[in-house]
């Protein structure tokens, strides 16, 4: 075997544009799976931590488009439920805490700075603890202060609006209006988040100010917390909105968890539609190995000649053509898994995600290129070891 992967390795560097352009499509397929299974298992994985936290005692209510799994991820819960919403709720779960949120979309500006399309979250409460959330810098508002002209940034948009995490008493634009900035979130690393909004780049301000931008009295999310059992609160939850909702189409009941597995079937959807996409260029690679391969039997055949009449076996033969084979297949694997974590760092570092360790992509970059050489060095392995001694040496000069 020593000796077939030496021969292997000789008759590759002696053929070194041939064997790179072979691992091409090997490092190009198994980069672009890698990556896929990278950032899919990331997102997962803070879909999954996501979860925990909530899931434990709290049921998310949201108005209409979020029944529908895409629109989880493409749009913002409509302003379908209503401040006695929130009011019913809480009389019927005297226990539990009900938080009151209207989510918008608009502009926001600083200077010459101008963001489009930033969600702020107009919020009843007066803790960031119940919206699972730490600060980084100031303070949130107080209940005696809802009506002052105050906004709490996440930290990526304090950074993108102003240049800085700690922008205290600086003054920004939201949706036209001035507010003045009290404190700032800090980063959770989670844009594809089961509240429906991106924490790191939302503006949070007090539930009076977002009803008086929207011009309107209704809530986009209400989130039920410190609630003893879930399924009988999501039984009382639904009683409670049935006197101002006779169609439930108008509002979604949800745990974090249930959202979670949706949004990750979601993610598995499009890993799997890429990874079919990427085996077609997998396959394109494993023929233009085993085209290769027989291409180099043709051309050396007095070389398997001369090693047949001096006692090479079948075996030996087809050792060293399969040895070929694989080193090719996992040398373009290996540089595919390391590009596949390389730009998926990149990547996760702008989405704000934490990059996870993917034990599937790690088995792409070395499972995948064995099977691929094996499969394409078997036959022309098969047939260098059939070739013909006395024709091999007649070829000899």
């Amino acid at each position: 075997m020593k000796l077939a992967i030496r021969l292997a390795r000789q008759s590759l560097r002696s053929h070194k544009l041939r064997s790179r352009l072979s691992t091409i499509g090997i490092v190009i397929s198994v980069f672009i799976i890698s990556l896929i299974f990278i950032i899919s298992d990331s997102l997962k994985t803070s879909l999954a931590d996501q979860a925990s936290v909530l899931n434990s005692d709290s049921i998310i209510v949201n108005g209409a488009n979020s029944n529908r799994l895409l629109n989880l991820v493409t749009t913002l819960p409509d302003h379908t439920l209503l401040a006695d919403d929130a009011d019913a709720i809480q009389n019927r779960l005297s226990g539990s805490h009900v938080v009151s949120n209207l989510i918008l979309n608009g502009s926001a500006s600083f200077d010459d700075t101008q963001l489009s399309n930033v969600t702020t979250v107009a919020t009843s409460t007066v803790s960031p603890d119940d919206l699972h959330l730490t600060m980084l810098d100031g303070s949130w508002f107080s209940d005696n202060e809802r009506d002052k002209k105050w906004v709490i940034l996440g930290e990526n948009l304090a950074n993108q609006l102003i240049g800085t995490s700690h922008p205290q008493s600086q003054i920004v634009d939201i949706k036209g209006e001035k507010f003045t900035v009290v404190g700032v979130v800090q980063r959770i690393n989670q844009p594809l988040s089961v509240l429906g909004y991106d924490v790191d780049n939302t503006a949070f301000i007090s539930l009076e100010n977002g009803q008086s931008l929207a011009d309107s009295d209704n809530l986009s999310q209400l989130i039920v917390t410190n609630v003893d059992n879930v399924d009988d609160a999501k039984l009382t939850i639904t009683k409670a909105l049935a006197g101002n909702h006779p169609d439930d189409d108008d509002y979604a009941i949800d745990t974090a968890s249930s959202i979670a597995e949706r949004l990750t079937e979601l993610v598995n959807y499009i890993t799997i539609a890429a990874c079919c996409v990427s085996g077609l260029i997998l396959l394109i690679s494993c023929i233009s190995i085993a085209n290769i391969m027989l291409v180099n039997i043709t051309e050396r055949r007095r070389e398997i000649g001369i090693r047949k009449a001096v006692g090479a076996t079948t075996r030996n033969i087809m050792g060293q053509f399969i040895a070929e084979s694989l080193i090719m297949s996992l040398r373009g694997g290996i540089i595919g898994i390391l590009l596949a974590y390389g730009v998926a760092a990149i990547i996760l570092l702008f989405m704000s995600v934490n990059l996870t360790f993917s034990w599937l992509a790690l088995a792409v970059g070395f499972v995948v290129p064995v099977i691929v050489g094996i499969i394409a060095g078997v036959y022309p392995a098969y047939r260098a070891s059939r070739q013909n001694i006395i024709e091999a040496l007649n070829q000899l000069t």
